[in-house]
């Protein structure tokens, strides 16, 4: 386990490994993105024009990729690492996110709003799971509980927004 980092740390004391501070951080921007867009998104799309039906398709292909990802993540951890694996994560979202937000909306283009919401879908299990294993190898055993109810308490802190 590495210890390398200083135990008189506040952060440290109450089991947040100090040295991965933003990645606590980085859960809880994912998971409150991800809980306020599943409150207005479907209203919104079906309000400019998609159909329930195609609205829910949509939500439906997230859903998939978002499984898909999950099951994922701890084999690209394994190959990749932690870090890199976050990394994925975090660039699938923002692709995701840019091309969804900026051109599948706009156009209202149904194939790209299920193309690129399904690849934003991607972004997330890759960043919090690969994050929690990443947790789990580099916490002292002392605080490693502590630090995995952290990031649980994380991530249902944003996706409950």
């Amino acid at each position: 386990m590495n210890t390398v980092h200083a135990k008189g740390n506040v952060l440290n004391k109450i089991g947040i490994p100090s040295h991965m501070v933003w990645g606590y951080i980085g859960v809880v921007i994912f998971m409150v993105g991800d809980g306020l867009e599943q409150g207005w998104l479907s209203p919104f799309l079906v309000d400019h024009g998609l159909s329930m039906q195609q609205s829910a398709s949509l939500f439906t292909m997230y859903g998939i990729a978002v499984t898909i990802s999950a099951w994922l993540s701890g084999t690209f951890v394994q190959t990749w690492g932690p870090r890199k694996t976050m990394t994925v994560g975090l660039l699938a979202f923002i692709l995701g996110s840019a091309a969804f937000i900026g051109w599948a909306i706009p156009h209202m283009y149904y194939p790209a709003l299920l193309g690129s919401y399904a690849l934003r879908g991607l972004g997330y299990p890759l960043f919090a799971y690969s994050f929690l294993v990443w947790v789990s190898y580099s916490t002292s055993q002392n605080i490693l509980g502590k630090a995995v109810g952290w990031f649980w308490f994380m991530f249902t802190c944003g996706l409950n927004v």
